[in-house]
């Protein structure tokens, strides 16, 4: 006996296959993205005191390049990564954080005089949390690192009479890693600490790590999580291994950028560029700045390559404004020479509210492309090869390997993903037509079969549930499918009309066969008891009516096809305009289609 699963049990056996399915592509995009990054990052250069182009023009060029197919950083996590992985501004406390710092640091100290010790922990805690988020700022004065250090001993000693000597013997370590070479102000700590901290000590000088800092140029003050230790190149040991914070400054009026170093048990070894320190910016966002328009022309391209390859980007593209009407979008690979040439180049006119969108989207497919063209002309011109007068052009204008057709990889694998489900939808919606009619015969059958009629009937009704379920989420995937996996294209492909057109038909059976159905019985379908003649109405009109909506669902995706196109920026720039005269109003829609 063929047993025909109910409309509930179908569902469930769906959502297990859709589960499954996700959890698969999950496991593939994860182990794609770990192998290698295609991403794009962009970065502003200036060389002015005029920045405020930036803010609103990198979002911009990032939505035009998303467009044309190229995965782009989001430029607030393009600065995290950086900031996190190359290095950050130093940061400082406000003053008023200062001051709540040093209240919370004072009432712990009185807490403990009274022997209050849970509650000075409390205060203690909290004055930490602010030690660590600032440290490089709180230790850059000697007095203020002697606090700090005090501060993080008023800690073990509060550990130490409400917790255990282990963990006190933890946030000793610790204080030795935020103050190097510190030593606590007399008098101010109890026996129980000040032995616990010469037993660190002792373990320090057993499990050192050490620290080499060498600069360019060399000679520039050197510190560690704000801690001066002298003039580059400068070695510092007998340290705890773990993270620390590193700065070099050559100009004495500058905070230098702060490079997390991690200290093994052996040597580090770490060399920061002055120069590029000075000239990389990460807040508000990601940006280089020079100090005037030669510095930008001689160091630009080579520093956006060291942004990129700190974020792990495949492509930079350089954006600046190299006259106060033209911006510039220079695209450099990453994984080439520092000699080598730029991949790509375009520039716009820039008005009032910067570039048009029409000019970012024809820079953006130029980029794409590997082109370089000027788009500041009546008509784009095709830009010299070579290096004139600071300006970048390129040699030949090879393809590049930019994604010009295919959308970007997370886009096209979620739309390849919802393709997939979608297909499979509408093929189950189809395939139970197949139970459905045998449940329909079951039921013309053994109309007056009592219970064995009513469960046929009922297995009938529960099909019918399944394809009208099955079929509409396979067309909805399919539809939202459409556009993240139809490649890039200059106008609508031919086969894209074709499948309209398909649709178009598919649209119009569906329409005529749910019309010219069979009339709707005299009787309710779902009553109880039937006769054959109402049964088999029953029947024919609800195999028309399946049919009817399973074509009509499957027309849906063909006639998106070509209305992505239509929709999509490209170059087709499609133009509408209306007519109105005497005798009517026309609409028309100017372009390539």
């Amino acid at each position: 006996m063929l047993l025909i699963p109910t409309f509930a049990t179908v569902i469930v056996r769906a959502m297990r296959l859709l589960a499954l399915t996700v959890s698969c592509w999950a496991l593939l995009i994860g182990s794609t993205a770990a192998q290698t990054d295609s991403r794009w990052l962009i970065v502003p250069s200036v060389s002015s005191s005029d920045a405020d182009w930036m803010e609103s023009a990198a979002p911009r060029v990032r939505a035009a390049l998303v467009e044309q197919g190229a995965e782009a950083w989001s430029l607030e996590r393009a600065a995290e990564k950086f900031e996190a992985e190359g290095s950050a501004p130093s940061a400082a406390l406000s003053e008023r954080e200062r001051e709540r710092w040093m209240s919370l640091s004072v009432g712990a100290v009185d807490d403990l005089a009274e022997g209050d010790s849970k509650k000075a922990l409390q205060k203690l805690n909290a004055a930490q949390d602010l030690s660590r988020e600032a440290i490089e700022g709180l230790n850059r004065d000697p007095e203020q690192a002697r606090r700090v250090f005090d501060t993080c001993l008023y800690v073990v000693r509060a550990v130490l009479a409400t917790e255990s000597e282990s963990r006190a013997r933890a946030v000793a370590r610790e204080c030795r890693q935020l103050v190097p070479r510190a030593e606590p102000s007399p008098y101010m700590h109890p026996p129980a600490v000040t032995d616990l901290l010469a037993r660190i000590d002792a373990l320090q000088n057993r499990q050192t790590g050490a620290l080499r800092l060498e600069s360019t140029p060399s000679g520039c003050a050197a510190r560690l999580n704000g801690v001066l230790l002298g003039e580059t190149p400068v070695s510092i040991g007998k340290l705890f291994p773990g993270q620390y914070r590193v700065q070099v400054e050559c100009d004495a009026s500058r905070r230098g950028r702060v490079h997390f170093v991690t200290v093994g048990a052996g040597r580090t070894e770490r060399r920061v560029d002055s120069r590029f320190d000075d000239a990389v910016e990460s807040r508000p966002s990601l940006h280089l700045r020079y100090a005037n328009a030669v510095d930008e022309r001689k160091h630009a391209v080579a520093d956006a390559r060291r942004i990129a390859r700190v974020v792990s980007a495949h492509s930079v593209v350089l954006l600046s404004m190299p006259s106060a009407d033209t911006m510039q979008f220079e695209r450099v690979e990453v994984a080439t020479e520092k000699s080598s040439g730029p991949a790509a180049l375009a520039r716009v006119l820039v008005g009032r509210s910067g570039p048009s969108k029409s000019d970012l989207s024809a820079a953006a497919r130029a980029l794409t492309a590997g082109e370089c063209t000027d788009f500041t002309a009546s008509k784009p011109v095709a830009l010299p090869c070579g290096r004139e007068e600071g300006i970048v052009a390129i040699a030949s204008a090879t393809p590049s390997d930019g994604p010009r057709g295919r959308r970007p990889r997370g886009q096209f694998i979620a739309g390849i993903t919802l393709a997939s489900v979608g297909i499979a939808g509408l093929a189950t919606g189809y395939a139970l037509l197949i139970p459905r009619s045998s449940a329909a015969e079951d039921w013309v059958l053994s109309v007056d079969g009592g219970s064995e009629g009513r469960s046929a009937q009922q297995k009938w009704f529960d099909l019918r549930g399944g394809i009208i379920a099955s079929a509409s989420v396979g067309s909805a995937a399919l539809v939202t499918a459409m556009p993240l996996a139809l490649p890039n294209r200059d106008k609508t492909p031919w086969w894209a009309w074709v499948s309209g057109g398909v649709g178009l038909g598919l649209a119009g059976f569906s329409i005529a066969w749910g019309v010219t159905a069979e009339a709707e019985p005299s009787s309710s379908c779902s009553a109880p008891t039937l006769d054959t003649t109402v049964t088999r109405a029953c029947v024919k009109r609800g195999e028309q009516t399946s049919i009817a909506l399973l074509t009509g669902l499957t027309a849906a995706p063909l006639i998106t096809m070509p209305l992505v196109y239509l929709f999509r920026p490209s170059r087709a720039k499609l133009e509408p305009s209306v007519q109105v005269g005497r005798s009517g109003a026309y609409l028309g829609l100017s372009g390539r289609f």
